[in-house]
C-alpha cells in the first residue's frame, strides 16, 4: 500500500466497507458467538492493558524539554481526581441505576475541576483541533482486476478485525445488560461507515 498512495488506501477502506455490508446482509454476524468467552475476556482485557498504558502519559509533564512523572500536590490532585470517578463508577450503582455512573462521575469531576479552578490537562493542550473532514471523493484508482488484487488482501484484514473487535464488543454489552443487539445490524453499520 505505500508504495501505491494515499488513493489505494481510500479504495482499501471502502472495500472494507462492502465487504462488512455483505457479511451484514448474509447474516453472517451471528458466527460472532461461535468465539469463546477467554478469547472475549482476552480481548476486552487487552483493551484495558492497552487504554490504561495510554492514559499514564497524562500523569507526565514536560520540564525543560524532559518528560518527568507528576509528584507533589499535582500528583495528589491528579490521583484524587481519578479516584473520585472510579469511586463513583463502582459505587453510584449500588444505589441507583437511573442515571448513568460514568455520566455523573464525567460531570462530578468536571464541577469539581471547573468550579474549584483547577489545573488539569484538556484536549487542547495533548493535541490542536482543527481542521475538518476531508471532502468527499472517488478515489483515483484505476478499475481493474490489478487494483483489485493489491486493495482486497488490506480490505479484507480491515473489514475483519473491525467486525471482530465490534461485535465482541456487542457480545460483551449483551452480557453486561442482559440484552441482545443485532450483530448483523452492527456490521452492516460499520460497513455503512466505512464507506
Amino acid at each position: 500500500m505505500k508504495s501505491n498512495g494515499l488513493e489505494y488506501v481510500f479504495a482499501a477502506v471502502a472495500l472494507a466497507g462492502i465487504l462488512q455490508i455483505l457479511v451484514g446482509i448474509f447474516k453472517l454476524g451471528k458466527f460472532i458467538r461461535l468465539v469463546p468467552q477467554h478469547v472475549m475476556f482476552g480481548f476486552v482485557n487487552g483493551l484495558a492493558v492497552i487504554i490504561f498504558m495510554s492514559q499514564l502519559e497524562q500523569f507526565k509533564k514536560i520540564v525543560n524539554g524532559q518528560s518527568e512523572w507528576l509528584s507533589g500536590s499535582p500528583l495528589i490532585i491528579m490521583a484524587s481526581l481519578v479516584a473520585l470517578t472510579i469511586g463513583i463508577v463502582v459505587f453510584l450503582p449500588k444505589f441507583t441505576n437511573a442515571i448513568p455512573a460514568s455520566l455523573v462521575a464525567i460531570l462530578v469531576v468536571f464541577a469539581l475541576v471547573f468550579f474549584f479552578g483547577i489545573d488539569t490537562k484538556t484536549v487542547k493542550n495533548i493535541a490542536s483541533v482543527s481542521g475538518g473532514f476531508p471532502p468527499f471523493h472517488i478515489p483515483n484508482i484505476p478499475i481493474s482486476l490489478k487494483t483489485l488484487q493489491i486493495i482486497f488482501p488490506y480490505a479484507l484484514i480491515m473489514g475483519s478485525v473491525g467486525l471482530t473487535e465490534g461485535l465482541l464488543t456487542l457480545n460483551l454489552v449483551d452480557e453486561i445488560t442482559e440484552t441482545k443487539g443485532n450483530g448483523n445490524r452492527e456490521c452492516i453499520a460499520q460497513g455503512s461507515a466505512n464507506i
